[in-house]
C-alpha cells in the first residue's frame, strides 16, 4: 500500500468519523426532545385525568341526587339511595350503578326487581336530557315506563313523580300504558 492509498483511507475514515459524530449529536438532541415530549405527555395525561375526575364527580352528584329522589318518591317507606361507583380498570373508567338500603349495596338488575329498574331508567333519561347542551326536543315518548313498579299506591306515586319532574324541568311526556 502506498502513501496515496493510505491517505485516501485515512480521509475516508475521518469523513466517516465526522458523519458518526454528527449523527451522534443529532441522536442525543432527539433523545433530549423525546424526554421532554414524554414529560409533557405525562403532565397532559395527569391534567386530563384530573379534569375527568372533576367532571365525573359533578356528573355523579347530579345523577345520584335525581335518581335517589325519584326512587324515594315512589318507595317512601324504604331508605333507598342510588350511587354510581366509578372504578379505573385498564386505564379506562367503568361505572357501576348500585342501590344502597341500610348500608347494603344491591345491583339493581340482579337483586331488586323491575320496579326500581324502571325508576332508574326513567331518571337516567331525564338526567341525560337535562345535561344536554343544546337540549334536544323536550318531548319524551315512553312505552310503559313503570311497567314493573306495581299497582295501586306505588303506581300512583310513580305517576305523580313523573308529572312533578316533567313540570319542574319543562318537558312533555307521551306515554303508552
Amino acid at each position: 500500500m502506498n502513501l496515496t492509498e493510505l491517505e485516501t483511507i485515512i480521509t475516508k475514515k475521518k469523513a466517516e468519523r465526522a458523519l458518526l459524530i454528527t449523527q451522534r449529536k443529532e441522536m442525543q438532541a432527539r433523545v433530549v426532545q423525546l424526554k421532554a415530549d414524554s414529560e409533557n405527555y405525562t403532565k397532559a395525561r395527569w391534567i386530563l385525568s384530573e379534569v375527568a375526575k372533576e367532571t365525573q364527580k359533578n356528573f355523579q352528584v347530579k345523577v345520584e341526587s335525581l335518581v335517589t329522589s325519584a326512587i324515594r318518591a315512589v318507595f317512601e317507606e324504604r331508605p333507598f339511595e342510588f350511587r354510581l361507583i366509578f372504578e379505573q380498570k385498564r386505564n379506562k373508567f367503568e361505572c357501576k350503578p348500585v342501590v344502597v338500603e341500610n348500608g347494603v349495596e344491591y345491583e339493581p338488575k340482579d337483586e331488586l326487581g323491575g320496579g326500581i329498574i324502571d325508576l332508574i331508567s326513567f331518571a337516567f333519561r331525564v338526567v341525560l336530557w337535562h345535561l344536554e347542551n343544546p337540549k334536544s326536543r323536550n318531548v319524551f315518548v315512553l312505552d310503559e315506563p313503570m311497567k314493573f313498579v306495581g299497582k295501586g299506591d306505588l303506581l300512583m306515586r310513580a305517576g305523580h313523580m313523573i308529572k312533578e319532574i316533567s313540570h319542574r324541568l319543562g318537558f312533555q311526556i307521551i306515554m303508552v300504558t
